[in-house]
């Protein structure tokens, strides 16, 4: 139970990003409004994304649970920056989820949001991305401190967290593919350490 609750995390994340309509430039807004016009998966992309975000504070409470038992500890921090940075992140998948779609019911183009929405909606992604990766930085380096992350183990998941943290920095939607893959580059190779430990 406890190896999917720390895969829920990727998992979700995945589903999600799948779902939502690729955008090959964000800076094209009205290839972003072709997207939204894909309504359905527009939302339930970024919900079930956002939802991930949340469940990502059960995972890394999990993997901090299990190194409680054994006399091992996160980073005080570790919790508190996920906690935040998934926050964030939920704050902007819905913003970026709903807003286009009500313009649009409102009988608008969803460009008004996104040229209107690119500050704050961006802006909150970014300090999202950092406060969640330095979360997960201090996850990874707190479990090879620990002994929990050994040999090449502890190499894919730094950088995972690295990619994770570069990724969204490409303006394109192709970018939640690299996130994607990052999650389980963190998020599996501790899981495998756990069931090990």
């Amino acid at each position: 139970m406890q190896i999917i609750s720390i895969l829920a995390f990727p998992i979700v994340i995945t589903v999600g990003i799948v779902l939502i309509p690729i955008v090959p430039d964000y800076a094209d807004h009205h290839l972003a409004e072709q997207a939204v016009g894909q309504t359905m998966r527009w939302f339930s992309g970024h919900i079930i994304s956002a939802i991930a975000f949340a469940m990502s504070i059960l995972s890394v409470g999990s993997i901090g649970k299990h190194l409680q038992h054994s006399s091992r500890t996160l980073p005080v921090l570790t919790l508190p920056f996920i906690a935040i940075g998934a926050g964030l992140y939920a704050a902007g998948l819905g913003a970026d989820a709903i807003g286009p779609l009500a313009v649009q019911s409102s009988g608008h183009s969803p460009v008004i949001f996104f040229d209107g929405s690119t500050l704050w909606v961006t802006g909150t992604f970014v300090v999202g991305t950092i406060v969640f990766g330095l979360g997960l930085l201090n996850m990874v380096v707190g479990s090879i401190r620990v002994g929990l992350l050994r040999g090449a183990s502890r190499y894919i998941s730094f950088v995972s967290v690295l990619v994770f943290m570069v990724a969204p920095m490409i303006l394109s939607g192709w970018a939640l593919y690299g996130v994607a893959i990052a999650t389980f580059g963190v998020f599996v190779p501790l899981a495998l350490a756990i069931k090990r430990d």
